[in-house]
C-alpha cells in the first residue's frame, strides 16, 4: 500500500491596495471630489484610508491627493483650525466616536 502526502496550495492573501495615498498615523490635508455630484472640497482632517460623506449625496468619498499639515503651503486658508469639522460625515470621527482631532494628538 502506498501513501501520498497531500500538498496542500497555500495561497497568499492578495494585497490590499490602500484606500488613499496617505498612509501615515497622523491627520493631513486632503482633496475630496464626489463621483456622483462632481462636488469638490478640501479638509485639514484628512486620515489614511478613511473618507468623508459628499454634504450633498451623503456617499463616502476618498481623498484623491493628500499631504502633510505641516507645509501648508497655497492651501493655508483652507487650512483654518477655526473651521468647523462636520463630524457626522467624517468616517475617522465615526469609527472613533468622537472628534478625530482629538486622536491626533495621541497617535497609536
Amino acid at each position: 500500500m502506498t501513501r501520498r502526502k497531500s500538498k496542500r496550495v497555500v495561497k497568499e492573501a492578495p494585497e490590499q491596495k490602500p484606500l488613499t495615498p496617505y498612509q501615515g498615523k497622523r491627520r493631513c490635508f486632503g482633496q475630496y471630489r464626489c463621483p456622483e455630484c462632481k462636488r469638490g472640497w478640501v479638509s485639514s482632517n484628512s486620515w489614511a484610508n478613511c473618507g468623508q460623506k459628499c454634504e450633498v449625496c451623503l456617499i463616502n468619498v476618498y481623498p484623491f491627493t493628500q499631504r502633510p499639515l505641516y507645509n501648508p503651503g497655497k492651501w493655508n486658508k483652507v487650512n483654518d483650525e477655526k473651521k468647523k469639522h462636520p463630524q457626522e460625515l467624517c468616517e475617522k470621527c465615526i469609527s472613533l466616536g468622537n472628534y478625530c482631532r482629538r486622536s491626533d494628538k495621541n497617535p497609536h
